[in-house]
């Protein structure tokens, strides 16, 4: 999710505000310090304009070639 919302130039502020939710969650939640619901990497994702699969896979495989991943 960082490194997402770092490629679009987006402050975890302007982040925040596109998805609905609050700053210091986000923050929280980049430095896996709290947990996520699936509702909100669904609101993040939209924030970011991405799938919200495109965050899942990406932390689970930790990489950043997506389609790389899903092609295999």
């Amino acid at each position: 999710m960082r490194r997402l919302r770092a490629e679009r130039g987006l402050s975890q502020e302007r982040l925040a505000f596109e998805s609905g939710l609050n700053r210091t969650y986000l923050s929280a939640v980049e430095r896996s310090e709290q947990n996520i619901s699936l509702d909100n990497i669904a609101r993040i994702a939209g924030g970011l304009g991405v799938e919200a699969s495109t965050l899942l896979v990406r932390e689970i495989h930790g990489s950043d070639n997506v389609q790389e991943l899903t092609a295999e």
